[in-house]
């Protein structure tokens, strides 16, 4: 966001014009491109269905074609500030001292991004001199890494500048807000946050001296020590994202510094090249972008008004028709964009008004949007989902499965709470009134479309038809053909979509980044294993160790993003997981299922504050009132699915 008009400053700096200008083609260029080879993919899974025979080596195509696609997205959103931070403190800082955080949080990205970039660049050169191809094409596969690693310079030299113009923000005097401009924090620091400064600025100087004065000797102590390490190396983890910093630069740093602490630094070195490298050539990755694409595209095409006008002629004969329809549009939305906050954004935007016109109480409203969408990222296909199965390389096609019979069950006991509640309250809903002849037909006609899409997606990749990038490339090139064919890419709208998919997909990428070398870290520690050796010898039984994780998990999403819960989390939580002997598809979706809940749940889930954001009148605790009802339908699902396991499993099983 930019700041508001001053004497001081702009209200958009010159050199922000710049940078978006620069940095734009290059990001279309990658997005273009991502659809290019999406359309490629498409052409292919035609050819290989109708007896001509597939086009050989599209895996390795996809790979590095979107290796240097995806790297392109980063200058540009780099120059955007997408990087994820936790701001959780910010409000309890004041103005000088959140630019303070502001600056040092833009500097050690740009160290990460420095050192990232100089590791790749070198990686490529030996992959050159070496002559890496690839096996069908013989492709020089050095030659496209060399062309990530000079698109991670670029975004480094726009990093520079970001660091600059924070550095500048701070020497003027500016109105009390946030360094990017958005809503006033305090006027003053609170205590807390000096006492968690100073602190972590005393631990951060005196492990600094300790290691330039002596690595091998602070090497020893940790490997010596090692669950006391890690635990040091946790406190300052969080210490840092509560101060701002990036989560992708706090990770990425730690990691290398705990993993050269653990094995030297030639293999933390060697960790932040090669497997950076491998995750951005590896063909599978390609399809969390191009489902990003779908949706993108399938909101610019008006698919939501497709499906919330089907969901209403379907249920608006009943009492609480609207809300019950906000529900199934949610679930119908979800499944084509796989994001909660687009998901209660634009139903916030689409149904809130006609609920409110209609006579329905604000509580069951706000309640009923908020908690429709959390379906958007259960219901598959799903960003964290997929995000969830790169992070622990399990299988994209069946986690997507095995999510169908959860997020069918909440759309079920929502729409179960919503009779409850208008059953009790008759006064929360007015009495429905009948539609008009052929209502139903006309929308379903009209929601065809979305159907088929739906069904193709998710259907082809069930029945074995598709690979889940194969599916990703078909959704894409079928949201954008609708989106084409309704006359709905015109130039604004093609820009919306150029830049949500590049500001998402890099922010998803540069945590992966950083999560990778700190799951690196976390193996090199042998912190999972250790953890459950001492899970084992406690006697507890397994049950009751998930139920004090998913106690966390919910505190957790309450006041967290769900892409860094993942990040943070994953690396440690799965592995104990395993050992216990749970199933690594029923955790993924349980803990998906969790955090979304804690995004519905007072005081501090995120979907009642993108509610009260859309209708600023309604009061925040009648917010919260409307939310309690579905919380609690969450929880009896939770409990549902951690009880019997194979309302999760048994559709993957049938793959």
């Amino acid at each position: 966001m930019s700041h508001p008009k001053t004497d001081t400053l702009p209200r958009k700096p010159v050199i922000d014009v710049v940078l978006h200008r620069i940095t734009r083609p290059l990001a279309f260029a990658g997005v273009l491109g991502m659809l290019a080879v999406a359309g490629v993919t498409v052409v292919a899974v035609l050819l290989r269905w109708s007896g001509l025979g597939g086009l050989a080596a599209m895996n390795e195509i996809t790979g590095m074609l979107f290796a240097v696609a995806i790297a392109a997205t980063l200058p540009a959103a780099t120059a955007q500030r997408v990087h994820l931070r936790i701001d959780l403190l910010g409000g309890m800082m004041g103005p000088r001292v959140r630019r303070v955080m502001d600056l040092l949080g833009s500097m050690l990205l740009l160290l990460f991004l420095a050192l990232l970039a100089r590791e790749v660049y070198a990686y490529s050169g030996r992959l050159i001199s070496g002559g890496r191809t690839t096996t069908i094409l013989g492709w020089p596969v050095g030659q496209f890494v060399r062309a990530v690693g000079v698109l991670l310079w670029a975004t480094v030299a726009v990093q520079v500048v970001i660091c600059a113009l924070d550095l500048r923000r701070l020497t003027l005097r500016l109105p009390a807000s946030d360094a990017d401009g958005g809503p006033a924090g305090s006027a003053r620091t609170h205590p807390l946050v000096w006492g968690l400064m100073l602190v972590t600025a005393a631990a951060m100087a005196w492990l600094v001296w300790w290691g330039w004065g002596d690595f091998r000797g602070m090497s020893r102590v940790v490997t010596t020590a090692p669950l006391a390490s890690v635990g040091v190396g946790f406190a300052l983890l969080w210490a840092a994202l509560l101060l701002l910093f990036p989560v992708s630069a706090v990770m990425g740093l730690m990691g290398l510094v705990g993993t050269a602490l653990f094995l030297s630094w030639r293999p933390a070195w060697s960790v932040l090249s090669s497997e950076t490298v491998g995750f951005l050539t590896n063909p599978q990755v390609a399809a969390l972008p191009l489902f990003l694409l779908m949706g993108s595209f399938a909101m610019v095409a008006g698919l939501s008004d497709d499906v919330y006008r089907l969901a209403r002629a379907a249920l608006g004969r009943y009492r609480g028709g609207l809300a019950l329809a906000t529900v199934g549009g949610c679930a119908g939305f979800g499944a084509v964009t796989g994001s909660s906050l687009a998901t209660v954004a634009t139903f916030g935007r689409i149904s809130l008004p006609q609920m409110r016109a209609a006579g329905y109480s604000p509580a069951l409203a706000s309640g009923t949007v908020a908690a429709g969408g959390t379906l958007g990222a259960l219901i598959p296909p799903s960003a964290p989902i997929i995000l969830f199965a790169l992070l622990t390389e399990a299988s994209i096609g069946q986690l997507f499965v095995a999510a169908v019979i959860p997020g069918l069950m909440a759309a079920a006991l929502y729409m179960g709470t919503i009779a409850l509640v208008v059953r009790m309250n008759p006064a929360a809903a007015p009495v429905p009134e009948p539609g008009p002849p052929g209502e139903l037909r006309a929308a379903f006609a009209k929601a065809g479309p979305v159907t088929a899409l739906f069904g193709t997606v998710i259907g082809g990749l069930y029945a074995g038809v598709f690979t889940a990038t194969e599916s990703a490339a078909v959704g894409a090139i079928g949201a954008f053909v609708m989106a084409f064919m309704r006359g709905k890419l015109k130039r604004r709208e093609i820009l919306s979509v150029m830049g949500e998919t590049t500001a998402i997909t890099a922010m998803i990428y540069m945590l992966i980044f950083g999560a990778m070398v700190f799951s690196f870290f976390v193996g090199a520690s042998q912190l999972p294993e250790t953890l459950t050796r001492m899970v084992g010898a406690l006697d507890v039984t397994p049950l009751l160790v998930i139920a004090i994780l998913l106690v966390m998990y919910l505190l957790l999403g309450s006041v967290m993003d769900s892409f860094a819960i993942m990040i943070i989390t994953v690396p440690i939580v799965t592995p104990l997981i395993l050992g216990m002997g749970y199933d690594l598809i029923w955790w993924g979706i349980i803990m998906l299922v969790v955090v979304e809940t804690g995004l519905i749940t007072p005081p501090f889930g995120v979907n009642l504050f993108v509610i009260r954001s859309v209708q600023p009148n309604v009061p925040l605790a009648t917010v919260f009132k409307g939310a309690l009802p579905f919380v609690l339908s969450d929880f009896l699902r939770l409990a549902v699915l951690v009880l019997f396991p194979a309302l999760v499993l048994w559709l993957p099983s049938q793959m």
